[in-house]
C-alpha cells in the first residue's frame, strides 16, 4: 500500500521542526555536530526523514541559517519596540544575548569555505533585513530611549549604537583568540555603559536652562 503523501501544510510543519531541532542542536554542541543523523537523533525520527524535506546538508544548513536571521530580525524589531520598559542595561544585554545565543553565525563561519552558500545566505540575510539591523537595533533603540528620557539628550547614540554592536559582533567572530567574558561579566559591563548614557540632575537641570 503507497503511503498517504504528506499535504504542503504538513511539509511546511516538519520543515520547521526539523529546523529547530537543528537550531538547539548547534546551539548545544556547536555548527559542527550538526549532520543529518545527529538532527534525526535530535527530533527522535527516523535517519531519513530529514532527507525527506532537505536534499543535503548544505540545504539544511541554508534553511536554518535564513531562519535565524529572519527570528533576529524580528526580535531586534521588538527590542526597538519595548523602550521603555525593563532597564537599558537589561535591554542591551538582551541585544548581546541574541546574537551570541543564535548558531546562525557559527554555521555561517563554518562555511567560508563554499562561496555559492555563503553567497545564498547574503542575499537571504539582505532579505531579512538583518545587516543594517546589527548596528541600527542598538542606534534606534538608544535614540527612543532618550526620547523617553532614560538616556541623556547629549548622548550620541549613532556613536554608542556603533561601539556596542561592534564589540558583540567582535565576540562572536574572534574566536578563542578573544575568549567571551562570562555572562556576568558582560552583564556588568553593559550596565557600566548603561550607567554613563543616564541623564544625570546635571544634565537635566542644563536642558531645562537651554529651553
Amino acid at each position: 500500500m503507497t503511503p498517504a503523501r504528506r499535504t504542503p501544510e504538513q511539509t511546511r510543519s516538519l520543515r520547521a521542526s526539523l529546523l529547530e531541532h537543528a537550531r538547539r542542536l548547534v546551539a548545544r554542541e556547536g555548527a559542527a555536530a550538526l549532520t543529518m543523523r545527529a538532527l534525526a537523533a535530535e527530533a527522535g525520527c527516523a535517519v531519513g526523514l530529514p532527507y525527506k524535506v532537505f536534499a543535503n546538508r548544505d540545504e539544511l544548513v541554508a534553511e536554518l541559517v535564513a531562519a535565524e536571521y529572519e527570528r533576529l530580525a524580528a526580535a531586534f524589531a521588538e527590542l526597538v519596540a519595548g523602550a521603555g520598559t525593563g532597564t537599558v542595561a537589561g535591554n542591551l544585554m538582551r541585544y548581546a544575548e541574541l546574537l551570541l545565543d543564535s548558531p546562525a553565525l557559527a554555521l555561517v563561519a563554518e562555511l567560508q569555505h563554499d562561496a555559492g552558500l555563503l553567497r545564498t545566505l547574503d542575499a537571504r540575510a539582505a532579505e531579512s533585513g538583518l545587516v543594517p539591523a546589527l548596528v541600527g537595533t542598538v542606534v534606534e533603540y538608544l535614540a527612543a530611549e532618550k526620547r523617553l528620557g532614560r538616556v541623556a539628550a547629549d548622548v550620541d547614540e549613532d556613536a554608542f549604537g556603533f561601539v556596542i554592536a561592534g564589540a558583540i559582533h567582535n565576540l562572536l567572530v574572534s574566536g578563542e583568540q578573544y575568549p567571551r567574558p562570562e555572562r556576568e561579566r558582560l552583564a556588568r559591563m553593559l550596565a557600566a555603559v548603561a550607567a554613563r548614557l543616564a541623564p544625570t540632575p546635571t544634565t537635566e537641570t542644563s536642558r531645562e536652562k537651554d529651553e
